[in-house]
């Protein structure tokens, strides 16, 4: 009879847990795991790995036993760990089982930390809090553009070539493509595209921390928040720019001011 191991997850950041069984080696369950991941699984654990980061998570095994023996060991854990991650629409979930990955990977070993205990946030009066009123919409990064659709002749605006390649393409990557066709003259996507104003040539930009959530540092451009970080390289804070409170750059999530 084949012989399988009872595993720990444990978000390093959180204290959440997930029990799991499998007759795989860890390392090839771990990996599994990643791969559901990476293919927007709905379990809890998956989702967890997308919004925090798989570095900040970490496995271990717990038992051994034959496979004979997995729903007993595994409710044992279960009852013993109370993993916030093993709940599901239909309850607890005790089975960790699925399509398997063949990859391998290191395998974290350590002891299993006690949860950590989130402290109260103390607000510093020169800090300002970050919130609705604060944050930024991210809206100023982009170029106002007219799009007259030559089937139609219809003219449309949009705030951003994204927001035109949303509409038109119901893909946003291929605004790209949407503002170079402005910039040359040429036709895309069945429409003739205009630019309707330049950018300025500065837009003052702030940093919020992503540990405490208060505005930290104020700059009067991208190129001098750059700059005071001895960087040379702007892809990190455009992309946080572009997408407001999801990416950061340099410990902060970053706004136009």
């Amino acid at each position: 009879m084949a012989r399988g191991i009872i595993y720990l997850i444990l978000n390093k950041q959180t204290g959440e847990k997930y029990v799991g069984n499998t007759t795989l080696a860890m390392n090839k369950e771990w990996v599994h795991h990643i791969e559901r991941s990476k293919r927007m699984s709905s379990e809890p654990l998956h989702k967890a790995f997308r919004s925090c980061g798989v570095h900040n998570f970490m496995i271990k095994e717990l038992d051994e036993c034959d496979e004979s023996e997995f729903n007993e060991k595994t409710n044992h854990w279960i009852e013993q760990y109370k993993p916030e991650y093993n709940v599901t629409a239909e309850g607890i979930s005790a089975s960790a089982n699925a399509v398997k990955a063949e990859e391998s990977m290191q395998v974290l070993r350590d002891p299993v930390p006690e949860p950590i205990k989130k402290q109260p946030r103390k607000t510093s009066p020169h800090l300002i809090p970050w919130n609705e009123n604060t944050r930024g919409d991210g809206k100023k990064l982009g170029l106002k553009i007219r799009g007259k659709n030559l089937e139609t002749g219809l003219c449309k605006d949009y705030n951003s070539a994204r927001e035109a390649a949303i509409d038109v393409t119901g893909v946003p990557n291929t605004n790209g493509n949407i503002l170079n066709a402005a910039r040359s003259g040429i036709i895309a996507y069945g429409h003739k595209w205009q630019i309707l104003e330049d950018k300025p040539k500065k837009r003052s930009v702030f940093g919020v921390n992503k540990r405490t959530e208060q505005i930290e540092v104020r700059h009067e451009s991208i190129n001098a928040a750059v700059r005071s970080f001895e960087s040379a390289d702007k892809q990190g804070i455009l992309k946080s720019l572009k997408n407001p409170g999801k990416y950061s750059w340099k410990g902060y999530w970053w706004f136009f001011g």
